[in-house]
């Protein structure tokens, strides 16, 4: 129940909040920028193996805010390689790009990412999975060093192996 709660309030607040009207359209247009270049070395980082895909994208991650729900309970930084590692075990590649980025400021702090990507894995055996439409809803605050993971979401829809089925 508490994961619906925190899908429909991510849902809500990306949905519904406009930047704050103190915000100047330079300012904005910042924020939308910085995020932007954030989500792109976040798709970047996974393209080779797993266990450098999951290190690199784990400072992508606000140390102190909730980041995933796993199992009806937040999960925190701490436990994010761990579940990157089990959750792509078997993986040897991604290869994949946005295919629609967009970005909803919050505030000059906060900002939701929302990025359709088409990719495929590669699997350690050779099978390839082609994702033709995947999404990521990403909510994003500001850290002392970039941007930080506070919750995501992600559909990767439907998949077709095309290679070693």
């Amino acid at each position: 129940m508490r994961a619906l709660v925190a899908v429909v309030l991510l849902a809500l607040i990306s949905a519904c909040q406009a930047p704050p009207a103190e915000m100047t359209e330079a300012e904005i247009a910042q924020v939308e920028a910085e995020v932007m270049e954030w989500a792109e070395g976040f798709l970047d980082a996974w393209r080779g193996d797993t266990r450098t895909g999951c290190e690199a994208n784990l400072v992508r991650v606000h140390p102190d805010h909730v980041v995933f729900l796993r199992g009806g309970e937040p999960r925190r930084k701490a436990d994010w390689l761990d579940w990157c590692l089990s959750t792509n075990a078997g993986l040897e590649d991604f290869i994949g790009e946005w295919t629609d980025k967009q970005v909803r400021v919050l505030s000059p702090d906060a900002a939701v990412f929302l990025g359709r990507w088409s990719g495929t894995f590669v699997e350690d055996t050779g099978r390839r999975v082609h994702h033709p439409a995947a999404v990521q809803r990403i909510m994003v605050e500001r850290m002392a060093d970039g941007w930080g993971i506070t919750m995501q979401q992600w559909s990767n829809g439907p998949s077709e192996v095309t290679e070693g089925g």
